[in-house]
């Protein structure tokens, strides 16, 4: 779902019913990412705003030799990467309130109410949250995850491993809890 070459030629020459197109067709599925990041709608709205503003702002670097949704997907997590760092205390309270509450449920509850992502979604730290984000559902390399994170592709690697051990050992824990 990329888009057409016309669409975004108006919007280099600042046509504002381009601008709004472009909003209409790409704001759910940038909103989507960020909320599963971010988890609080509140501030994707705020990071998905902010987002396209600032894609709008700089839309004259825009290479189209990249693709458009790419381009502006990066400048999305971006920002909510930015942000998370900025609220990192705040998201952990979050995260912290988010798992007193799977725990309270049982476990055939807490199976039936979400599924297995989202319940390691919910149970890693945010730093890690984004990154198992950008791997597993944006499908972003280890060395494009780097550098949004100002890390190494060895980190990322990591991340994605430790994360994705711990969905293995939920599973089989699952499991036994069934038999």
């Amino acid at each position: 779902m990329d888009l057409n070459k016309q669409l975004i030629a108006g919007m280099k020459n600042g046509d504002a019913d381009a601008f709004e197109q472009c909003y209409r067709i790409l704001s759910p599925t940038i909103y989507t990412a960020i909320l599963k990041i971010c988890r609080n709608r509140d501030s994707a709205d705020d990071l998905l705003h902010d987002s396209f503003l600032d894609a709008f702002d700089k839309i004259a670097s825009y290479d189209s030799s990249n693709s458009f949704i790419a381009w502006l997907k990066r400048i999305a997590f971006n920002n909510t990467f930015n942000y998370l760092k900025k609220q990192k205390n705040t998201f952990q309270l979050i995260n912290n309130l988010a798992t007193e509450t799977l725990h309270e449920k049982s476990v055939a509850d807490a199976y039936d109410d979400t599924d297995l992502l989202s319940k390691l979604m919910v149970s890693v730290p945010t730093n890690h949250r984004v990154i198992l984000w950008l791997f597993v559902v944006e499908q972003y390399s280890h060395e494009e995850i780097a550098l949004l994170v100002s890390k190494s592709p060895s980190y990322s690697k990591s991340i994605v491993s430790r994360c994705l051990q711990k969905l293995k050992d939920n599973v089989k824990e699952n499991e036994s809890a069934y038999m």
